[in-house]
């Protein structure tokens, strides 16, 4: 069984999860030493993730590719981005522009074939992006409901 589409089904309902306690967490101290936190919090558990699963952590292929550290610096810009943002758009406005400039970016790695591997941009999977894109703008310009 191809277990993809589980995998981001869960990963969305995480980044959803996440994202609303960075937000909260965001109201109290500052954005950045949230993303902090939260990483910290993400060293542990892959640390014990792989000593529990007896792998080791291929230090030699990222010596060969030490630009896979990137990610983690993304990683910290977007929790930061994010803790800045749900205070002030929203949660649920915060994750539709996210998503939106999410799917924007794919295409356009995917299509450049930056990574290795380009992907077509179809007519469909177009289609598609403008149908979320205009889904996006409904949802952000409404702005957070206050109760």
């Amino acid at each position: 069984m191809n277990i993809a589409l589980p995998a981001a089904i869960v990963a969305g309902v995480l980044i959803a999860v996440q994202s609303a306690i960075i937000g909260a967490f965001g109201d109290r101290v500052s954005p950045f030493v949230v993303a902090f936190w939260v990483h910290v919090g993400g060293l542990v558990f892959g640390f014990v993730g792989v000593m529990a699963s007896r792998l080791d952590f291929r230090v030699a292929e990222v010596r060969q590719a030490p630009w896979v550290l990137l990610a983690g610096v993304a990683g910290m810009l977007l929790v930061t981005g994010i803790a800045i943002a749900v205070g002030g758009l929203g949660l649920a406005s915060t994750l539709a522009i996210v998503t939106g400039v999410q799917l924007v970016v794919g295409f356009a790695i995917e299509s450049s074939g930056i990574l290795g591997r380009a992907v077509a941009l179809d007519p469909i999977r177009l289609g598609g992006a403008v149908l979320i894109v205009a889904g996006v703008y409904v949802v952000a310009s409404r702005g957070p409901v206050v109760a």
